[in-house]
């Protein structure tokens, strides 16, 4: 479906619901749009069990709500279980890996991307409106995916199952990864004195946000995993969305790179990721979307009758 039939369809949709059914969808685009406002401002965004919430806010001016929470249900729970089981890797392998990745960046570069970025275009006293994007593309890593799959799930189930799958693969991947391999982020490694000085601008920048205020959330309960980096699921996350993206949507490619490339700067611009991390998460990515789609051309020819040959 191109976007004049996706908006047409909106229209045609839209033309059928009465005032009470309309004045409903407005209202929870309102509610979805200004708590989404207000939590941004107050340094919340927003977490799956968040976005659940809201979503079905929304869905629920539309009368598809049995349908989202058959759908989307499954994938908020593994998710969740993926972010709890992150945060018990520290008590399991407390062997934290400091060296490899510098040493990678170093290879390849000749420099650590964080020192040099930040030598370029940090500046303590005077936070630049890249600073602000970059850290927005940083928090905003799984949310697009969410919504994303959101507007999959409106458009085309089937291929949002295929996109959540991918999700979820991809989670679990990195997860057994962070259990063998559990390695410090940048900014880590520098305060412990192994490598040259790079601030964590996320900190610096999110307090410069107004006053934290706490909205309910059951990660509340799940415990903090600082040395879950590689690989990078913010490099990961991005790209497996958009190669989903261009598959359906081919005219989005530039835009699609541009976000992904954005992403990649910011993360290791902030003092998060090593080239290291990036490179291994877009592999993963990659391997991930070939699984999927492997995945779907074997049930597709599964599905298909087999055809007797008459006898002559």
């Amino acid at each position: 479906m191109n976007m004049p039939e996706f908006l047409g369809r909106i229209k045609k949709h839209w033309s059928r619901q009465g005032l009470y059914h309309k004045l409903v969808i407005v209202c929870s685009a309102l509610f979805l749009s200004i708590a989404a406002y207000y939590m941004a401002l107050h340094r919340v965004f927003f977490t799956p069990d968040q976005f659940y919430v809201l979503a079905l806010i929304v869905v629920i001016g539309t009368g598809q709500v049995s349908s989202f929470i058959l759908d989307w249900t499954p994938l908020l729970l593994l998710i969740l279980s993926y972010e709890y089981l992150r945060g018990l890797i520290p008590s399991i392998n407390p062997h934290v890996h400091y060296t490899l990745m510098p040493r990678f960046d170093l290879l390849i570069l000749g420099h650590i991307p964080g020192n040099v970025l930040q030598h370029w275009l940090y500046s303590a006293n005077h936070l630049h409106w890249y600073d602000y994007i970059s850290v927005l593309l940083y928090l905003s890593h799984f949310i697009v995916p969410m919504i994303v799959g959101f507007i999959f799930w409106q458009l085309d189930r089937g291929f949002f199952r295929q996109y959540a799958a991918g999700i979820v693969l991809l989670s679990y991947v990195t997860f057994l990864t962070y259990l063998v391999f559990p390695a410090a982020p940048p900014w880590l490694a520098s305060q412990l004195g192994v490598i040259p000085p790079v601030t964590h601008i996320t900190n610096e920048i999110v307090g410069h946000l107004f006053n934290y205020v706490a909205f309910p959330s059951v990660y509340r309960f799940f415990g903090i995993n600082l040395t879950a980096a590689v690989p990078s699921l913010h490099a990961a996350y991005p790209l497996l969305t958009a190669l989903f993206i261009y598959k359906k949507y081919p005219k989005f490619l530039p835009l699609l790179v541009l976000y992904v490339a954005g992403v990649w700067f910011a993360v290791m611009y902030l003092g998060e990721h090593y080239l290291f991390d990036v490179v291994l998460g877009a592999t993963y990515a990659l391997a991930v979307y070939a699984a999927i789609e492997r995945a779907r051309g074997y049930l597709l020819r599964k599905r298909q009758p087999t055809t007797a040959t008459a006898p002559v």
